[in-house]
Order: C-alpha cells, then structure tokens, then sequence
C-alpha cells in the first residue's frame, strides 16, 4: 500500500495559490490607486487555508484575522476526531448533541440525505475507520466485516428531537467533513462582510470562495486535474464558491487498485467511475455536500441528478479521462494562456 494524498493536496494548495497571486497582482493598480492585497495563512481542517482580501490594510489585516479565527473555531468545535468536541462526545459517549450550531447543521446534512436518496450520509464514519482512513494504516476488509459495519450506517439512525440529536444505535457515528468545510466558508464570508471587506478570496484547500470582484474582473479559479500536476482551466466567480471533491484527496493503493475515502453508503465500498467532481454554486455548504452525488450515483446520473437544482453548474472528471459539463458550461473550461 502507499499514499500520496498529503503530497498531492500541498501541491494542489500550491497550485491554487500561484493562480490566486497572479490574479492579484494584477489588480493591485486598479483604477490607478495602490490596493493592499491582505493575505494570512493557517494549517486548519487537515489542510492549509488562505484568505485574501483588497482594501485599506487596516480593515482588511483584522477582518481576515477574525475570519481565520472563525474557521479555526468551527474546525474544533466540529471535528469528531477532537476529544474536547460535542461531536466526539456524540460518537463514543451518545451524548446528545444540543449545541445550537452543529445541531442546525446536521439539519442541513440529514436534508440533503433525503433529497439525494441516501448518496450523501454523515454517518459513514465506522467505514471510514474500518477501511483505515482516521488512522491512516489502511486496511482492505473482509466482506463480512464490511457488512457489519453497514448496520451502523445511515442516516435514518439519527433524529432530531427537542432540539438534540440522538441515534437509534449507540454504535452510530457521524463525521461533519462533508459540510463543515462549507460552513466555515460560509462563517468566514459572514466575518469578513461584517468588517468592512467586499472583495476576497477564500481557499481552504482547494474548495474556494470569491467574495465579489477580483478588482474590476470576476475571480479566476482553477480546476485541477485529478491524475496530474497541474490545472485543467478555469472558471470565473463573482459570490460563487467553487468546491470539489475526489478520488485523489486521501487514497491508497492495494494491488494497482485505488482505494479512495468517498464511500457508497449502500456497498461499505469507495466508488468507483469518478475521479473529481466541482460544483459551482452560491452555498458553500450545499456544494460541499452535493459534490459527493456523482460518485455515488455514477457520473451521468449524477450529473442529471445536480442540474436539477437551480444556478448550480457542474464538472465531473471520470476515471477513464471524459469530462461532463452541465448545460450552463456549454463552452467547458476557460484555458490557461
């Protein structure tokens, strides 16, 4: 077995920031006046998140401060690996959850779960360790033990009653990745509107917010090829997140066969037939977990299945290399020059 998702996200990380700066930089004499281009960076959901924001530097220093603060205070709160959150208390103590803020956004999730049938599940963590992917000493298992995994998996085991969430099954976890990358972008975008800031990026990783204009031009984004270096084009946004998900994000490789962490909740498998999703759309939140669709349903059904949702555009990169675009991209990417 060997990994490579830590190498290939920071690269990933790198090659967004390369395109971001450039982008910068060219508007750093917009309309003849100096702008400052305020950038921080910090190591957060098990990846490294950079915001950028143009203004006076004196608005722009502690909005983006307090915006990483936010993100960073989400990733604790949020995370089911922490001892110290609610969530963790959830997963190995049953504790009802009954902070306001998880408990509103495993509302969002378990709707989602709904309208997508199933192939969005926040209860697929008892596979994700089964398969080795908190630890990371991956482990190919045996069918049976994947079978008795699948009884604790599906989120018709949670329900929300008086305010608390509580499962059926005490061997029912939950892991919020899925939508708590969104909704720290979401937060971030709240604390940096709040304080002055209407022109910035957010890049947590490679899942990115442009947050008005970049100057007097749209922002560019870059969408990276699943199984190479560098970037296939890009798309532009004004008050659009652009986010991600795929196959070469956290893997490893057993007997030339990628095994990936995006599970079928119904199989207890890592799908197969997609490589990368991007989903453009205004929610962060709903993009992150939507992006999941495709790799569960397959990549035209899933595609039919996304375009029935209003002002989302959508990628999908398949394992053997054709690229899917919804009726909205009808031109597919812009090309790097």
């Amino acid at each position: 077995m060997k990994a490579g998702f830590k190498v290939k996200k920071l690269k990933l990380v790198l090659i967004i920031i390369i395109a971001v700066f450039a982008a910068l930089w060219a508007i750093r004499s917009y309309n003849g006046y100096r702008l400052h281009v305020e950038k921080q960076m910090r190591f957060m959901m098990d990846t490294y998140v950079t915001i950028y924001a143009v203004g006076p530097k004196a608005v722009t220093s502690k909005a983006v401060e307090l915006a990483l603060n936010r993100m960073q205070e989400i990733d604790t709160k949020f995370n089911s690996l922490n001892p110290k959150s609610p969530v963790y208390a959830f997963n190995h103590r049953n504790e009802p959850i009954s902070d306001k803020e998880i408990v509103d956004l495993i509302r969002v999730a378990l709707r989602i779960s709904e309208e997508a049938g199933g192939a969005f599940d926040i209860t697929i963590a008892p596979l994700a360790e089964l398969w080795g992917f908190y630890s990371k000493e991956y482990y190919l298992p045996m069918p049976r033990e994947i079978k008795d995994c699948l009884t604790k998996v599906g989120y018709q085991h949670l329900s929300v009653n008086n305010g608390k969430v509580v499962k059926d099954d005490e061997g029912v976890r939950i892991d919020l990745g899925g939508v708590a990358k969104g909704y720290a972008i979401s937060e971030a975008l709240k604390v940096l509107r709040s304080n002055g800031v209407n022109s910035a990026l957010i890049d947590a990783g490679g899942d990115v917010y442009g947050l008005g204009k970049n100057g007097s031009k749209l922002w560019r984004i870059g969408i990276k090829d699943p199984r190479g270096e560098g970037l296939l084009g890009y798309v532009e946004a004004e008050d659009l997140a652009v986010m991600g998900s795929g196959d070469y994000e956290r893997f490893f490789i057993k007997d030339g066969k990628r095994y990936h962490h995006i599970f079928d909740p119904k199989t207890g498998y890592p799908t197969e037939g997609v490589a990368s999703v991007t989903l453009i759309y205004h929610d962060p939140v709903a993009a992150q977990a939507w992006t999941k669709i495709p790799f569960i349903m397959g990549p035209r059904e899933g595609l039919k299945r996304l375009e029935k949702i209003p002002n989302m555009e959508i990628i999908i990169i398949t394992t053997s290399g054709e690229t899917l675009y919804s009726s909205g991209l009808k031109h597919g990417l812009n090309v790097i020059k």
